[in-house]
């Protein structure tokens, strides 16, 4: 699963307003895109690992997961965890009318479908 989530993101096209994202995947391996200066694939990487630990105490805790959302830097970060572990996480500007928000629905969704069907 891990490949195709991989080439899942080497293939999608960014959307209007995406700053930045990244996958952390169940073996904590870590891949990541930058849009923008000021966001290096490191602290994207560690932002995305920050959230799948967050997802970890919620699973641990029987607390309900879903799309999370947080101020990051002046941007927002919104992130998803997949059954299988990864989690997906995407830096968007604060401001909606910057950003696609169908293209960020899109994003997720296609994340999402990867666990479902085995494939886009």
């Amino acid at each position: 699963m891990k490949e195709l989530v991989n080439q899942w993101f080497e293939q999608t096209a960014p959307f209007q307003g995406i700053v930045a994202c990244g996958v952390r995947h169940a073996d904590r391996t870590s891949v990541s895109k930058t849009w923008t200066d000021g966001y290096a694939e490191m602290d994207v990487e560690n932002a995305v690992r920050c959230a799948a630990d967050l997802y970890q105490v919620m699973l641990v805790n029987k607390i309900p997961m879903g799309r999370a959302r947080w101020v990051y830097r002046g941007a927002l970060f919104h992130c998803e965890r997949r059954a299988d572990g990864s989690c997906l996480g995407v830096f968007t500007p604060r401001d909606p009318a910057a950003v696609d928000l169908g293209g960020l629905e899109r994003f997720f969704s296609e994340f999402q479908a990867i666990a479902n069907t085995g494939a886009l």
